[in-house]
């Protein structure tokens, strides 16, 4: 198989995975201070900042999308979104089907009521999540990759991490505050039973979320180039220009 090709096949597994990841684990909460500085310091309420566990996946795959959008193009990541939002939508009935069967209790051969208890909790509320999560996330990548484009033509190709961070600050405010209020404040009002936020602690969750994923997105400024440098290496400088170019409609 071409580099090329198996390069763009790694990217696309992980990116997947991440993607995959978010969804799962999105629905947990946990709170933090940054060096002991909470949302008051800020002129925000609360004593901690409050995030969800999908941001420490989350920022990845914008670190991905750049990367694929440098090689290979704007088709080819609208091509990657919209294959990892159908991945997640085919595993929604998989999750409920997996809280729906009752866990088995080898001390009594019955029914482990706790771990019933503990997935529906843990894994419940993820299909809330994903429509939320894939509505905002195809709108932000949408966004993300428009923004990249107009970057790099306006910088002439120099400064990656210009174009990288840019893109990804406006695509993330736009996916943060609109998953956050789709998965915990529209859908649970309009489906019983599911978590739900206020829309004042909504609010502060996606201040939280999009000040920890910009956070993220800077210090892991030095990963981006990292990566593409590794991919230079081994495609060499040739044909990492070449896709560039190829990518991009630029003569060589």
């Amino acid at each position: 198989m071409p580099r090329r090709q198996l390069l763009l096949l790694v990217l696309c597994a992980f990116f997947t995975g991440f993607f995959v990841a978010v969804e799962l684990i999105g629905a947990k909460l946990f709170h933090f201070t940054l060096f002991g500085l909470g949302p008051a310091d800020f002129g925000l309420s609360g004593e901690r900042f409050v995030a969800t566990a999908g941001v420490l996946a989350f920022p990845l795959t914008f670190i991905l999308t750049d990367i694929v959008n440098e090689y290979y193009g704007r088709r080819a990541v609208r091509t990657l979104t919209f294959l990892a939002i159908a991945v997640n939508v085919a595993l929604i009935p998989v999750v409920q089907a997996a809280i729906a069967v009752d866990a088995h209790d080898f001390a009594s051969g019955g029914v482990d009521q706790a771990m019933n208890e503990a997935y529906a909790r843990a894994l419940g509320q993820s299909w809330a999540i994903v429509v939320g999560s894939l509505t905002a996330f195809a709108i932000a990548q949408l966004v993300d990759v428009a923004v990249f484009g107009w970057l790099r033509r306006a910088t002439r190709g120099r400064w990656l991490w210009l174009r990288a961070q840019g893109s990804t600050v406006i695509s993330q405010l736009i996916d943060t505050f609109a998953v956050i209020y789709l998965a915990f404040v529209v859908i649970p009002a309009l489906v019983p039973g599911l978590f739900a936020m206020s829309v004042g602690g909504a609010a502060l969750v996606c201040v939280t979320n999009y000040i920890y994923k910009f956070a993220i997105a800077v210090a892991i400024t030095p990963l981006l180039y990292a990566v593409h440098w590794g991919i230079e290496w081994w495609l060499g400088p040739e044909e990492a220009a070449r896709a560039i170019a190829e990518a991009h409609g630029e003569p060589r």
